[in-house]
Formats: C-alpha cells, structure tokens, sequence
C-alpha cells in the first residue's frame, strides 16, 4: 500500500483569468498594438474604456459627488452656525467627515453593489477604500479655504 500517491504527468487545465480575456478582446488584432495606429483609433479606444469603467462604476461616482457635496455643506453651515458660539474646530470637522464616510460605505455596500464573488469583491476594496479616504482629505482641504 502506498501512502503518497504520484502526480499524472499531464498538462494541467490551465484557464485563463477572466479579466485579461477582456482586455484582450479591447484589442482585436495585432496591428492596432503597433505605434502606427491613427491617433483617432487610440482616442476612440480610450473614450470606450472610460464609458466602461464609468458604466461599471456609476454608484461609487454618484455616493463621491453626493459625499462632497455633504462635506461642502457642513464646511458652509457649520462656519456660519459655529462661529457665533465659538467652538468649531478642526476636531470636529474630522468627526463629521468619518460618520459620513461610515454612512456611504454602509450604503454603498447596501446598495451599490452588484453580486460579485467573495474574490472580486475583496480585489475590488482597496480601491474603494482608497478613494473614499482620498475624498476624506479632500473636505479637510475643503475645510481650510
């Protein structure tokens, strides 16, 4: 009785990841990778993967503008309510600014989310983190105009 068994010598089902396919398919043939493409075909082929990834991504797009707006809106209201008693600070404004970033992650990943595998979706996070954090630091710079 053996106890290991031996690995059949074989070439192993190898299939290739989804998103390099898609890539791929941008690129329909060979001559269009080569320097002598018409500046016209690589514009077209940029408007075409912008429109995909604004399509892709719509929700995130429209919770950035709606984040940025409420951050401009606490900036304007709370100098002008603030001031008079006095206690507006740069704490303050930071703890604003994590409650919504809590609430429009929370709806975000309530609602804007399409159901994705547990891979996509942990591939997909950081992004996202990092783009709400860059909004974060965006309403401080909001804060010191």
């Amino acid at each position: 009785m053996t106890i290991l068994k031996k690995k059949k010598k074989g070439s192993p089902q190898i299939t290739p990841d989804e998103r390099y396919r898609e890539l791929d398919s941008h690129a329909q043939n060979e001559s269009e990778i080569q320097e002598d493409v018409p500046i016209s075909r690589k514009i077209a082929n940029f408007l075409k993967l912008a429109y995909n990834e604004i399509r892709e991504n719509i929700s995130i797009y429209l919770l950035i503008i709606v984040y940025l707006c409420v951050c401009v809106m606490n900036k304007l209201l709370a100098k002008r309510t603030l001031k008079k008693i006095g206690n507006y600070s740069f704490v303050t404004s930071e703890t604003h600014n994590c409650i919504c970033m809590v609430v429009f992650f929370a709806l975000y990943f309530m609602f804007g989310r399409r159901v994705m595998s547990a891979k996509e979706r942990h591939r997909n996070f950081g992004v996202q983190f990092l783009l709400i954090s860059l909004l974060d630091a965006c309403s401080v710079i909001i804060a010191f105009i």
